[in-house]
């Protein structure tokens, strides 16, 4: 079995001086290290990341790589991408000193976000082996990412990550070949997950239920998992916690004297008049009538 290095074991492989990286910004997914190298010739052996690599240098260079073919020959000119997949050990050579940016996105990363866009379960991601490409959006997010690796700034991590989730749907529609799972069952919502679910609303039904909150409770992505439910039960998850809200609120309103702002927080609603709406709505009658006339004593004969 091969044996694959981090991105952080890189400049063990090269040489020249690292300018900047997101080491201790506390990013997730996706990692960004920039380089000045020297004019170098290296059989490196493959990665444990996907790597974009964004040439920063003012000027082209002459840039040749083989992996499992012959070698590629090409003009790596300012902002172009050169694209390595996963585990894909790579003999690079070139004559000039680079000013490069490495971005390097997770497998997990791309397993995720491809089986949230194609809505399969999604085994494998393969990069094309692209030396070098000219795509102004790729070229746009990983100067981005380059950018904020540089000068971070408030809520750098949630910025960094949204752009390698956009990096990584580029990729994926435009460079990537992927393989499928024939058994496409993790990506149901069998009579088991259901159960699981409507245990956890019916236990955090007062909390801020989130549908982040329901796919992970079935090891699920957001949009899979919203396509699957709405399969399963004919309505959308958020639409679906409404409905057992309202479900709550008329057993409570309809059993305990209790003041109708309780009963509000006990359903899960943000306050007193959003419970007023949503049972006028959908029941059209208020909380007030519904719990008159549950508790209003009985007429002897």
């Amino acid at each position: 079995m091969t044996t694959l290095i981090t991105p952080y074991q890189v400049p063990e492989w090269i040489q020249g001086t690292m300018l900047s990286s997101s080491d201790t910004q506390g990013w997730h997914g996706v990692i960004q290290r920039s380089y000045q190298l020297e004019a170098w010739e290296v059989a490196a052996p493959a990665i444990d990341h996907y790597a974009i690599m964004l040439l920063r240098s003012k000027t082209p260079a002459a840039l040749q790589r083989r992996c499992t073919g012959g070698w590629q020959r090409n003009t790596f000119s300012p902002g172009d991408i050169s694209l390595l997949s996963i585990a894909q050990p790579a003999h690079w050579r070139w004559q000039e000193s680079l000013d490069v940016s490495h971005i390097y996105l997770s497998r997990e990363l791309l397993l995720n976000v491809s089986r949230e866009v194609t809505g399969r379960n999604v085994s494998e991601v393969r990069l094309h082996d692209l030396l070098a490409i000219r795509d102004p959006v790729l070229t746009s997010i990983a100067l981005a990412i380059t950018s904020e690796a540089q000068s971070p700034a408030a809520g750098g991590a949630m910025y960094a990550e949204a752009l390698a989730t956009q990096m990584a749907v580029h990729l994926l529609r435009n460079y990537s070949s992927l393989e499928f799972q024939a058994d496409r069952s993790s990506l149901k919502l069998d009579g088991a997950r259901m159960r699981k679910l409507h245990a956890y609303i019916e236990a955090h039904l007062e909390s801020s239920l989130s549908i982040a909150n329901l796919a992970d409770q079935v090891n699920m992505g957001v949009w899979a998992f919203s396509r699957a439910f709405k399969e399963a039960t004919g309505c959308p998850p958020h639409l679906y916690i409404m409905n057992e809200r309202v479900k709550r609120a008329q057993t409570l309103l309809g059993s305990v004297a209790l003041p109708l702002k309780e009963i509000a927080l006990q359903c899960g609603f943000s306050d007193q008049a959003h419970m007023s709406r949503l049972l006028k709505a959908k029941l059209g009658v208020t909380p007030g009538q519904l719990q008159r006339s549950a508790l209003k004593p009985v007429a002897a004969d």
